[in-house]
Order: C-alpha cells, then sequence, then structure tokens
C-alpha cells in the first residue's frame, strides 16, 4: 500500500512539475511585452520614438521577433 501511495504520489509531482513548467514558459514569453507595453504606456513627452512615424510598426515588429526567438529556443532547450 505505501508503494502504491508513493507511486501516485510521484506521478502527481511528475506532471506538477510539467504544468509549472509551461507556465514558466509562458511568463517568459509575456514578460518582455509587458515591459514594452509599461514603456510606451508612460506617453513621456520626450521620448523619440513617439514623433517617429514608423514606431508603432517597429515595435510590433520587435515584440513579434521577441516572441519568436523566445518559442525557438524553448523548444530547442526543449522546455516545451
Amino acid at each position: 500500500m505505501s508503494q502504491l501511495r508513493d507511486l501516485v504520489q510521484t506521478q502527481l509531482d511528475v506532471r506538477q512539475n510539467r504544468i509549472m513548467t509551461v507556465l514558466t514558459v509562458i511568463t517568459s514569453i509575456f514578460m518582455p511585452l509587458t515591459l514594452i507595453a509599461g514603456w510606451y504606456g508612460m506617453n513621456f513627452r520626450y521620448m523619440p520614438e513617439l514623433e517617429w512615424r514608423l514606431a508603432y510598426p517597429a515595435v510590433f515588429v520587435l515584440s513579434v521577433v521577441i516572441v519568436v526567438v523566445c518559442v525557438i529556443w524553448f523548444k530547442k532547450k526543449k522546455w516545451m
């Protein structure tokens, strides 16, 4: 009975570790995007990017690049 209980506990621990890995990966992907959104949400008057005509597309492209690089890196490390 004790061995059966240990087996079940081990399976639960493995499942919980997988869930924590997924949550960590998702957090690591969205953390830089949250930082960028926080900077642009401040609306400083003297931010050079605010007067640049291509600022919004550049930030969008930068965000997509960050997500793609993170996903590739996590897949390469076999965390996803």
